[in-house]
């Protein structure tokens, strides 16, 4: 069966609740004329159990590929391919040196169900591949466990071949959410079927791997040999950033069009390597009839015990440590105020339960709650202010929803989020702030910017419709839709359906190439 698109997620649609979940499931479910396919990456059966959302009846098929599963050991056994290993180790010192003409080749080299290919069984048990990986760890790693090296090796293979031997639905295009596995298993298949890639990104990939990377325990970090504290990552952290650094650049490299969310996040995709005609921006957009209703709601503010939430899991990427520690300096001069963190607590227990401990250290639990996951409809309206402590964004919905709703925002600057607050140019600036813009783990900035907000309840009622003017400008859900319709027809051979706004999908005139210069 073939469809129009086959959507690839990876760790989100449809098992987590989360921006870019909420944005697939508004294409499937509004698009109703284009017939989808779905593959879902996740990492294990375990994790992906339940779905946590209904798919709509224009999605026909639905894969998984669950990346720390054993994978088949097909193919012979051992075979004597002497030019395929001298082609892999080339290609794998020409990958040190940032050269990637090789990947196609590796890619049918490895390719399942063809003749001479190598196997799973020749990289996870064959002589050849032990003899180029202590060529590598003698050449690059001797300075630590051989034991390490070897199975960081094995471990950062392994997704790769579940990747290689997936059952890929047949599709006129492939859209992936991201770039890493889902933009490799986008290239994967199109190799398979000369069908397009696309690819939006709504944070960039790259970063956020680069954080997961550095706080990672369980990756192996060689002692510093100085008593002096250091930054510094250590060489196999180093292997893992320069591992999801490639992935990138190859689906940057085989992709027909990358999309992102704001200028910002264009230029670093850029810089990433992604060809700048390639790229362009179609923004998130939201239903504003149904923020309006929730507007007129609004009236029921308390302002003698005033609300104020993060709206978001409870994960170190949220950063909701440093919401609680606001919470206490705000609550120290306004006690009457009261605090919520709206969003699952079940993605990473231990930190819920570090942040619970928090609450109770810092004698909170009278006045901050997790409520978890709930129908936001009933608290936009109730919002004094609402705040967002995140270490990484791209463009955040629930950002647009309170600022619809007429509810001030305080937010780190991450993201698009100060340009959403604050405006891109001169006739969006003219509408004033939405909210307060902080500096990220500071709680002492967010704390100072949540009490303007709640103490003036003027600059609250003028940056409330600050918001809702921006949001009904420029942030509409049915210009995004309208975007979307156009590049998935054009790709897959039907007429577009006419109109202006699909310039929006496409490249901007500005020239971006020097805005991010020395950030990464």
């Amino acid at each position: 069966m073939k469809t129009d698109v086959c959507m690839i997620t990876e760790g989100s649609y449809p098992f987590v609740v989360g921006g870019v979940s909420t944005w697939v499931h508004d294409l499937l479910s509004s698009l109703s004329d284009i017939s989808f396919s779905l593959v879902h990456i996740g990492v294990s059966r375990e994790l992906t159990d339940k779905p946590l959302y209904e798919l709509p009846k224009n999605v026909l098929e639905f894969k998984q590929v669950h990346l720390m599963e054993a994978v088949g050991l097909q193919g012979p056994k051992f075979g004597r391919r002497r030019a395929a290993w001298r082609e892999l180790e080339a290609f794998i010192q020409d990958l040190a040196k940032g050269d990637l003409s090789g990947v196609d080749s590796m890619l049918r080299r490895f390719a399942p169900d063809q003749p001479g290919t190598l196997t799973p069984y020749d990289i996870f048990h064959g002589k050849e591949f032990w003899n180029i990986l202590l060529r590598i760890y003698t050449e690059h790693f001797n300075h630590f466990s051989f034991i390490d090296f070897f199975w960081t090796l094995r471990f950062m293979a392994l997704p790769l071949f579940k990747i290689l031997y997936a059952d890929i639905p047949e599709a006129s295009l492939y859209h992936a959410t991201c770039t890493g596995y889902a933009g490799l298993l986008g290239v994967v298949a199109g190799q398979r079927t000369r069908s397009p890639l696309m690819i939006t990104e709504h944070g960039i990939y790259t970063n956020e791997r680069m954080i997961e990377i550095t706080q990672a325990q369980w990756i192996y970090r060689e002692r510093p040999q100085s008593a002096v504290p250091t930054k510094q990552v250590g060489a196999l952290q180093s292997l893992w950033m320069r591992k999801f650094e490639v992935l990138s650049k190859i689906a940057y490299d085989h992709a027909a069009s990358i999309l992102t969310l704001y200028e910002g996040n264009r230029a670093m995709q850029i810089q990433g390597g992604a060809p700048r005609d390639k790229t362009g921006i179609i923004p998130n957009g939201i239903d504003l009839e149904r923020f309006d209703r929730l507007a007129i709601e609004r009236t029921d503010v308390r302002r003698n015990e005033p609300l104020v939430v993060l709206v978001g899991r409870v994960t170190p990427i949220k950063d909701v440590k440093t919401f609680i520690r606001a919470s206490k300096i705000v609550a120290e001069q306004m006690p009457e105020a009261r605090f919520m963190v709206l969003g699952t607590r079940d993605e990473d227990e231990n930190y819920y339960e570090e942040c619970d401990r928090l609450v109770k250290v810092l004698s909170l639990q009278d006045r901050f709650k997790f409520p978890g996951s709930v129908d936001m409809g009933d608290y936009y309206p109730r919002l004094a202010c609402m705040v967002l402590t995140s270490i990484s964004e791209a463009q955040p919905f629930v950002l647009l929803e309170a600022m619809r709703v007429g509810v001030p925002v305080v937010s780190t600057t991450v993201g698009a989020c100060a340009e959403m607050l604050n405006g891109v140019g001169p006739e969006d600036e003219a509408l004033g702030p939405a909210g307060l813009i902080t500096n990220i783990r500071s709680p002492k900035e967010t704390a100072e910017a949540i009490l303007a907000i709640l103490k003036d309840p003027d600059k609250a009622r003028a940056m409330g419709e600050a918001g809702r003017e921006r949001v009904g400008r420029y942030y509409v859900r049915s210009q995004m839709l309208d975007a979307y319709h156009e590049a998935y027809r054009q790709y897959c051979g039907g007429r577009p359906s006419g109109g202006e706004k699909m310039s929006a999908a496409w490249p901007s005139d500005e020239d971006t190439s020097d805005q991010m210069e020395g950030v990464l």
